[in-house]
């Protein structure tokens, strides 16, 4: 990974905490989910996002 890409997602989560950051993950792969499903009609893809949002859901963290 870029390193300066690390940094800008340390600095986010000090400022959200780990456990916003994964919030925001799994909302952001059910949208992609729903927007292959409404616009591409790729049910393949948007079953894989599922699955992932799914995963980072079941991540419990209190950090």
């Amino acid at each position: 990974m870029q390193k300066e890409y690390m940094e800008i997602l340390e600095t986010l989560i000090d400022k959200l905490t780990l456990s916003t950051i994964l919030e925001m993950l799994e909302r952001i792969c059910h949208k992609k989910a729903e927007n292959l499903r409404n616009h591409w009609q790729d049910d393949a893809s948007a079953k894989l996002w599922e699955k992932a949002a799914r995963q980072i859901e079941q991540i419990n963290i209190d950090v």
